[in-house]
């Protein structure tokens, strides 16, 4: 007797519908061939999320191995190899922070 290998299909669109139900999950974009603005000839396209909060510097999701870090928001993201697990990824992550840069004025 063989056994039978029973495919089973994901319906995407339910997954993220049950995972990611905050607000802000709604600008999260998952880039799946993310380059940088300058690449060397050595850089590969990865899987990236970056919330689309429409600043010049928007955030992007890295996870921290560190002792009880955990997921964070940062300026450049981690490669979250696929998409599947960028999306449970955005599911555990906290909501999203601003990561511009921090500009002073002073009256001369």
């Amino acid at each position: 007797m063989e056994s039978e290998i029973k495919k089973v299909s994901i319906n995407g669109e339910k997954l993220i519908k049950y995972l990611l139900d905050q607000p802000w999950h709604n600008k999260c974009e998952i880039i799946p061939d993310y380059m940088p603005k300058n690449p060397s000839k050595d850089t590969k396209p990865r899987v990236v999320i970056r919330y689309n909060d429409g600043t010049e510097y928007p955030p992007y999701l890295r996870y921290s191995k560190g002792p009880q870090q955990g997921f964070l928001w940062d300026i450049y993201g981690d490669d979250f190899l696929e998409i599947e697990l960028a999306v449970l990824a955005i599911s555990k992550a906290p909501a999203p922070v601003n990561v511009g840069p921090v500009i002073f004025k002073l009256k001369l």
